[in-house]
């Protein structure tokens, strides 16, 4: 066997010591003594008064009484109610904000053009034309892609009848700005700003040039009597007030959760659908007028909307048959009569 003294002196073994020497051991720890580092014992780099704020702030959670939350007292109960609308103040509240909604309202009449209806609304078309900046650029990154080109027969006709239109009847000040989208689907429609776009799905429902005028004339129609606005006057003023009340009553249980499914229904069928219908004959009634000021035939509108109410309801949609209207409002006006 190698003895003790014959092992040191293998070099491989001085190498070794030295080599570990070298590598630990420097005159700085000779002098004093060593300090093990632990990597897993460094200071933490979130300071104290943030670990702190975090621990204030951290959620609580409480357990509650289940006899506590059923036999709770409601937020509002009937005597509180009652009180308040007793209180004088409360009147007093009460006429000040009747008197000035009456004020409003009548201060925001006004008198559509042509068919001199008087109807409420806070916004001119130079408001409502923001929105249809908005509108105009979701409808054309829907349908930029299909739109047809200016050398396109389909395009000629709708430009044909719509300059002779706004010619006919002084709309030049407007920037009108024609579209026909090569699509299927029986529409036309004109967003606020004057973008008109007509899809080349009905224009065999118009047939002929007096046709497509009725359809142009009845959609231009919506844009000069600013439709759009009194719509938006309609929810500004009224629904969305409304839905606000049927919202509360349902958080005080004295609509039993029905408050927002009722005050829907009552918009809908209270506001939405004869305010709709009101437009829609003033829109028949300005579109006729347009025709007969451009010299085409108002009596093809007849024929226009007959076709138009067959081929919605062939896809299964309930529309409102616009040829009756369209046959009273022929009766109306002297100027129809060619």
């Amino acid at each position: 066997m190698l003895s003790r003294g014959a092992f040191r002196a293998l070099p491989f073994r001085s190498q070794l010591s030295q080599s570990f020497i070298n590598r630990n051991i420097s005159p700085h720890n000779l002098s004093r003594p060593s300090t093990i580092r632990w990597p897993l014992h460094r200071p933490s780099p979130v300071p104290a008064t943030s670990r702190g704020y975090a621990q204030k702030f951290r959620p609580k959670y409480y357990r509650y009484d289940p006899d506590q939350v059923r036999n709770a007292r409601p937020l509002l109960s009937q005597e509180s109610i009652k009180g308040f609308f007793k209180h004088r103040n409360t009147h007093w509240g009460a006429i000040f904000l009747t008197s000035g909604g009456i004020w409003f309202y009548v201060s925001n009449l006004e008198e559509v053009p042509v068919s001199h209806r008087r109807r409420f609304n806070i916004y001119r078309p130079e408001d409502v034309e923001g929105e249809g900046a908005r509108m105009y650029q979701q409808i054309m990154q829907q349908y930029g892609g299909a739109i047809l080109p200016a050398w396109d027969r389909r395009t000629k006709m709708v430009h044909r009848v719509m300059a002779r239109l706004v010619r006919a009847n002084g709309l030049e000040n407007v920037d009108w700005e024609v579209h026909v989208i090569a699509s299927d689907e029986k529409n036309a429609f004109v967003i606020p700003g004057g973008k008109v776009f007509v899809f080349s799905g009905i224009l065999p429902i118009a047939k002929t040039d007096d046709g497509l005028a009725a359809i142009l004339g009845h959609e231009i129609a919506h844009s000069v009597a600013n439709h759009a606005g009194e719509s938006m006057s309609r929810r500004a003023v009224f629904m969305v007030p409304l839905q606000y009340l049927m919202y509360f009553l349902d958080n005080t249980g004295y609509t039993a959760g029905l408050g927002q499914l009722l005050g829907s229904l009552a918009l809908e069928f209270g506001f939405n659908l004869p305010a709709s219908r009101n437009q829609e004959s003033e829109a028949d009634f300005i579109g006729l007028m347009m025709m007969a000021k451009s010299c085409y035939n108002p009596q093809d509108a007849v024929g226009v909307w007959e076709r138009m109410h067959k081929a919605q309801e062939e896809g299964g949609r309930k529309v409102m048959n616009r040829s009756k209207t369209s046959k009273r409002s022929l009766g109306l006006p002297s100027e129809c009569e060619l």
